[in-house]
């Protein structure tokens, strides 16, 4: 009915970015074959990015020739473009039952299963598909995703190192060593991998997302607002890309940009509780207190657990010379957050008249404090007065 030869092609032409599952070289059916032609159809209609009627054409592919692996390939490839998770997984396993030597199939299934948070058995497939294609550098960098997933970062940049020694140019591959690098804090290495993965794949919107964020971590914001800005070109619609980049402008003191980010995000995803904070300290750095105080409230709203949100309106408070609703926030904020000090009031800084501006983390004046998103957008110290009155 079909030929099975297909398989012993290089398959390892599947290559698998952190989104999706690029299409494969595979061959046309036998002219005349009915299954064959729905297959043929559903191959276009992938490349037209049209994955519900591939789907649809595959289905017919299938049912007419239900042990044929290339069909069962391509419709978990579409089920994975549209984030299927689950479906694709099925038909990856169906096209390993019926052609058992494809390393595509335990590739592309290992690719799925770290979707689903499944790295055991991912982990379990891209080993299995090394050892059916040794030099398969996509394995190598699915073993590093997935070690990096469960901890393992020394295991994985030994792999990402693998997968980059069989392929240079493995895109994914650099990021994830890049991750790794950042995390190390080999922030040079780390952009540089960053840079280059961007320099080979200049319109794939992860590599200035990753580098973006790392410029972040090294206190270059004006550097990560340029990458967030490319990647919001090829993803306009990502409130976490937007609310990225509002951050940056918020530590640029560029409020009015930052606050435009923070609304355009909650647009797309009206209950982010983060977004909201956010928000309120663009809000408060436009001198806004009344909104910005909305804005909390919603944030607290939406999510009462969080003790950066109390502490931001515990300051709010505190302006309005309201010490009593401030340190029972605060209280609050020591409920959720236990490592806070014990005793804290906010500080008036001569020097710094405008400090609820800095974007500055939680200090405790012994020493036990740390960066982090326990940000308040002030500076705290031991004491018992809150200082002001009701």
């Amino acid at each position: 009915m079909f030929d099975k030869s297909w398989n012993k092609k290089v398959i390892a032409g599947l290559v698998v970015s952190g989104s999706m599952l690029a299409l494969s070289s595979l061959p046309a059916w036998a002219d005349g074959e009915t299954a064959g032609s729905y297959y043929d159809a559903g191959v276009q209609q992938m490349k037209e990015k049209n994955y519900a009627d591939a789907i649809q054409s595959f289905d017919m592919s299938i049912g007419m020739a239900a042990t044929d692996p290339r069909a069962f390939m391509r419709r978990g490839q579409c089920f994975f473009e549209e984030k299927k998770y689950q479906l694709a997984e099925a038909d990856f396993t169906a096209a390993i039952q019926y052609d058992p030597n494809n390393a595509a199939g335990y590739l592309s299934r290992g690719i799925t299963r770290a979707k689903l948070n499944n790295h055991p058995q991912a982990i379990e497939d891209f080993q299995k598909a090394i050892t059916l294609d040794a030099k398969l550098s996509d394995a190598y960098r699915g073993l590093g995703d997935s070690y990096m997933a469960t901890g393992k970062s020394d295991v994985a940049l030994t792999n990402y190192n693998q997968a980059l020694k069989h392929d240079p140019k493995n895109v994914n591959a650099l990021i994830g060593r890049g991750d790794i690098m950042k995390v190390l804090g080999k922030n040079e290495d780390a952009l540089k991998d960053y840079s280059y993965a961007i320099e080979l794949a200049p319109d794939y919107n992860v590599g200035y997302i990753h580098r973006g964020t790392a410029f972040s971590g090294i206190s270059r914001p004006e550097d990560a607002v340029k990458d967030y800005d490319k990647a919001l070109q090829y993803d306009p619609d990502n409130a976490d890309l937007k609310k990225s980049r509002g951050r940056e402008y918020y530590k640029l003191k560029n409020a009015k940009q930052a606050l435009e980010d923070f609304d355009s995000a909650l647009k797309l995803d009206p209950t982010n509780s983060d977004l909201f904070y956010h928000k309120a300290k663009a809000l408060m750095q436009l001198g806004s207190n009344g909104l910005a105080m909305q804005a909390l409230e919603d944030a607290i709203r939406i999510d009462p657990n969080q003790a950066n949100y109390y502490m931001a309106r515990a300051f709010l408070w505190h302006k309005e010379g309201k010490s009593i609703l401030a340190r029972e926030d605060i209280k609050r904020a020591q409920f959720f957050n236990p490592s806070l000090p014990k005793d804290i009031r906010f500080e008036d800084d001569p020097k710094n008249p405008d400090r609820w501006m800095e974007e500055t983390f939680l200090t405790d004046s012994n020493g036990s404090g740390g960066p982090g998103d326990q940000d308040t957008s002030e500076n705290l110290k031991n004491t018992e007065s809150l200082g002001g009155s009701d």
